[in-house]
């Protein structure tokens, strides 16, 4: 459904620059250690298309909730109004409030009917209060972006190979197009390395400011190069599978579009220089039809295979693997950091480094009865 009227980017400029004196004129003071979002939190507020929470916070750390994240997409092309306006073309926000009470998204709710986005989340003000799912997210915002703008938002050829998690999004049938125009604009893209989507994740209230930001300004979108089709293992005496599964083997191309390598030390596949694992995702099974993806158990021998299909942190091996890797990365530490020479509470990457830089940590020196130990975590 398109409404009657849309609204071009200038008058959208001037209608949200009228409220920057209402909503400006607060400064929020809980944005410390958000450097990277705190540009788009001022811009968006001081436009009007977001708000804090009271005593001059915005809460960045906070999930936005499906309310939130809805009220701000139609703030983008409508003003700080909108809701009313929409609400009022309803005219059934007596009905809602009879519902929920005394709830502030209530006219967000009643305009948001408007979009059909009432058929996905009802009413009801339990759920309009629920954090919202970055696929979730997208269907928000893209619906609402095109229906209220003028901007047409393609889907890029071979957005697919970009997308890491590609076999999971597939699987959210009502938001997989969103999630595809999102990711092709640059407006919700990947977070982590293999361009992960991560539908089922939720998003906090900085990253909701971030995505509004790229909605409203093209300049500041995500440049999104279409990555080359993976190379799908070729058949050899060594890559064969007890099921017929043909997997990926040393020299192969890697779902980040390099050489797949083994550690020298651990002699895990796929973890040599610097690789992150992640390079069965995706191959399908000739007996099920099903595809390895986290969560997955092995299907048959072949390689370190075995177990689940496990990720921490970004990282994405079989659980025979992450044993290796731990192994080696324990021994490592024992040997250049013994723990009882160590502070409790001093952790260590994947690869047994101390951690000086915020990287992800892999381990922990914690008390053990009494004795200082390197403690997976």
């Amino acid at each position: 459904m398109k409404m009657k009227q849309t609204i071009p980017v200038l008058a959208m400029t001037a209608i949200m620059a009228q409220s920057t004196v209402a909503f400006g004129a607060e400064t929020f003071t809980d944005l410390t250690g958000y450097n990277w979002a705190k540009p788009a939190i001022e811009n968006m507020a001081a436009q009007g298309i977001l708000s804090g929470v009271g005593n001059q916070k915005y809460a960045p750390a906070a999930n936005v909730t499906v309310t939130e994240f809805a009220s701000m997409a139609m703030r983008a092309y409508g003003g700080k109004d909108v809701a009313i306006t929409l609400s009022n073309e309803q005219g059934n926000l007596e009905e809602i409030e009879a519902v929920n009470g005394n709830y502030w998204g209530n006219t967000t709710i009643c305009a948001a009917q408007k979009f059909g986005l009432t058929d996905r989340f009802g009413l009801d003000k339990a759920r309009w209060s629920e954090p919202a799912t970055r696929a979730e997210m997208a269907t928000i915002v893209m619906t609402i972006a095109e229906q209220m703008g003028e901007e047409a938002f393609e889907i890029k050829d071979g957005i697919e190979n970009n997308i890491g998690d590609y076999s999971e999004v597939s699987s959210y049938a009502n938001d997989m197009r969103y999630i595809l125009q999102a990711y092709s604009n640059g407006i919700l893209c990947g977070t982590d390395d293999a361009g992960s989507y991560a539908p089922s994740a939720y998003a906090k209230r900085a990253e909701a400011a971030a995505i509004m930001q790229r909605l409203v300004d093209p300049s500041k979108r995500l440049e999104v190069e279409i990555k080359p089709a993976p190379v799908l293992p070729v058949p050899d005496e060594d890559n064969v599978g007890e099921s017929g599964v043909v997997y990926p083997k040393e020299g192969d191309i890697g779902p980040n579009g390099k050489p797949i390598t083994r550690d020298p030390v651990t002699g895990v596949l796929g973890f040599g220089n610097g690789q992150k694992g992640g390079i069965y995702i995706g191959i399908k099974s000739p007996l099920s039809g099903a595809t390895i993806q986290v969560g997955s158990d092995a299907w048959d021998d072949y390689d370190n295979m075995g177990g689940t299909y496990t990720e921490k942190n970004g990282y994405t091996f079989w659980e025979p693997e992450w044993a290796k890797i731990q192994r080696v990365a324990v021994d490592k530490l024992n040997r250049e950091h013994p723990a009882n020479s160590v502070a409790i509470g001093t952790k260590a990457d994947i690869y047994g480094n101390i951690i000086t830089n915020g990287s992800p940590a892999f381990f922990e020196v914690v008390d053990f009865a009494g004795i200082n130990i390197w403690n997976p975590l």
